[in-house]
């Protein structure tokens, strides 16, 4: 508890000069960021910056082609192409071993409370511990700013131990993520040398088979991993929670975390905006799959102007979660949702498509555009495939028949828990019969009855009104987390006319029709297909009873059933 309370002190201190919530994080990040530009995309969208392109000498690159060694970890230059002069104008050297500290604790359905620490280079520590190299491990890598301490870390660990009979390791490195962040960055190349010396000795000396690792990383810790990656082949998987993106978005491959680091690397993108607009993961893909729930930038829920989210979530989950709900809650709801994709019975499935409003426009809705699992159970995607030699149960490739890189996986989540929610395509079919206005606009909800379950008020217009024309059909994307695990027999269409003094088009008073006219409604629904089977999927054509197309008034409702003539 006091470990808690001193990390989390400055933000007490911040909080009685009275800033506020903007302010505070704009103080934060210019202290801790120290320099870095925030243009890099608008500035530089050729490269033209990247340090390994200008052909004259530049004085004030520090510690250019200079090597340092670290016993048996190996050793670290810094080259040109380590630096741009927008993305990373400053590089240094890691803080010396002994200040970082880097530490392994290990938990296991044995010992799932009370950590063992274990030293590669004390075999003693590793003999008497309950690792077994014949288990599957899974290693948790905190961020900057971040501790073991932390509740997430606690909470994803609990859940690995559940879910099944892993090596659970928590890497501890505390001691090289505190600011400033340019010096944070570099002490994870150290951290990730650390990581990949503990991985070969236990190769070495006690039979783990690196196809056996996976790596969990968030932010910082996420490029660590690949760092760690890098140096051991054969490495599992990797899954990056919104991988930090100062200093690392848009540098070369080596810098950052890439698809050459592990078998599988996945990765979750929740706060991808600029570090301008105060983001601070990627928005770049960097693995084979790539993952943007809810467009990958602004998280439902996280927005501070809705209500008073950090005095709840500090009543209920007490300071720490407030001061990260406060300061980074894009940020770290990949943690979140792939902690709750581990034990979760809801799969969250990713949908591939050139854009998130393709994707909520229902145009990449089916598995035939590509789909593929986000969070835990990544590995079992549809799009992967298992190792034909069988060396271990646990190696996953993506498919040759498919190659995923660059590729982008959108799905939409709840803005609480549970996050998970089922995806229904909802497309009305409008009529257009004498009498009607060429458009309309307004609101629309929707009340989905299937034999096992209803769905109640669904808004089908969720960012604002919407403009419909009488004679093409209007599509959406809507989530909830009710499974209606069957066909839709019924649904109720609720219309709202609305108007708009700035549209003068829009007002509608004496002399025009303000009903909405709709011939049929269709509502599809996906669930992901085992390995080598059809998509299944629900798909249900609904329409009026013994009328050609329903007359919907302002402010009334139609409804629509399953018994449509052919």
């Amino acid at each position: 508890m006091h470990a808690h309370t001193q990390e989390y002190g400055w933000l007490r201190s911040m909080r009685r000069l009275h800033l506020t919530n903007r302010h505070l994080r704009v103080m934060l990040w210019c202290i801790l960021l120290g320099l870095q530009p925030a243009f890099g995309g608008i500035l530089d969208p050729f490269n033209w910056a990247r340090s390994d392109r200008i052909e004259v000498n530049i004085p004030w690159l520090p510690f250019e082609n200079e090597t340092r060694c670290y016993d048996e970890l190996g050793c670290l230059n810094i080259t040109r192409s380590w630096y741009h002069l927008i993305h990373r104008p400053f590089n240094v050297f890691p803080l010396p071993r002994i200040v970082i500290n880097t530490r392994f604790i290990l938990y296991t359905k044995k010992n799932p409370t009370d950590g063992q620490l274990l030293n590669v280079n004390v075999n003693k520590t590793i003999f008497k511990s309950n690792f077994s190299p014949h288990k599957p491990t899974k290693m948790i890598i905190h961020g900057f700013i971040d501790t073991p301490l932390s509740n997430w870390v606690s909470e994803m660990k609990d859940e690995l131990v559940k879910a099944g009979d892993f090596n659970v390791v928590v890497v501890d490195w505390a001691g090289g993520s505190l600011p400033l962040y340019t010096q944070a960055t570099a002490n994870t190349r150290l951290v990730g040398l650390e990581v990949a010396h503990f991985i070969k000795v236990l190769q070495k000396d006690h039979g783990l088979n690196p196809l056996d690792v996976h790596i969990i990383g968030h932010s910082l810790g996420a490029h660590t991993a690949g760092y760690a990656g890098e140096k051991v082949p054969g490495i599992g998987r990797i899954t990056g929670l919104d991988p930090a993106e100062p200093y690392f978005q848009g540098m070369p491959t080596h810098v950052r975390l890439d698809p050459t680091d592990a078998q599988l690397v996945d990765v979750i993108h929740t706060d991808g905006k600029s570090i301008f607009l105060l983001g601070y993961g990627m928005s770049q893909p960097v693995g084979h799959l790539d993952f943007y729930p809810n467009n990958g930038k602004e998280q439902p829920g996280c927005d501070l102007t809705e209500g008073p989210l950090v005095p709840l979530t500090l009543v209920k989950q007490g300071l720490e979660e407030a001061s990260r709900v406060l300061v980074a809650c894009n940020h770290v709801r990949a943690i979140k949702l792939f902690t709750e994709s581990i034990n979760g019975k809801c799969s969250y499935i990713g949908h591939q498509c050139p854009s998130y409003q393709h994707f909520l426009e229902g145009k990449c809705f089916h598995c035939g555009h590509g789909c593929a699992i986000m969070g835990f159970h990544a590995d079992s995607s549809p799009g992967l495939i298992t190792n034909k030699n069988n060396q271990s149960e646990n190696e996953v490739y993506p498919s040759e028949e498919h190659d995923t890189i660059g590729a982008k996986y959108f799905l939409s989540t709840g803005k609480e828990l549970p996050f998970c929610q089922r995806h229904y395509r909802v497309a009305i079919q409008l009529a257009n019969p004498k009498g009607a206005e060429s458009w309309v606009q307004g609101f629309l909800k929707v009340t989905l009855m299937s034999d096992r379950g209803v769905i109640r008020g669904m808004d089908l217009t969720p960012a604002n009104y919407v403009k419909l024309e009488h004679g093409t059909t209007y599509t959406i994307v809507v989530t909830h987390p009710t499974d209606l695990g069957g066909k839709v027999r019924k649904v109720e269409l609720s219309w709202e006319y609305d108007m708009n003094v700035l549209e003068p088009r829009s007002l509608c008073i004496l002399w025009c029709n303000d009903r909405l006219y709709v011939k049929s409604v269709l509502v599809d629904q996906m669930e992901l297909p085992s390995r080598g089977k059809r998509n299944v999927d629900f798909s249900t054509k609904l329409c009026t009873p013994k009328r050609e197309f329903a007359e919907i008034p302002n402010r009334g409702s139609a409804s629509f059933y399953d018994n449509c003539s052919r």
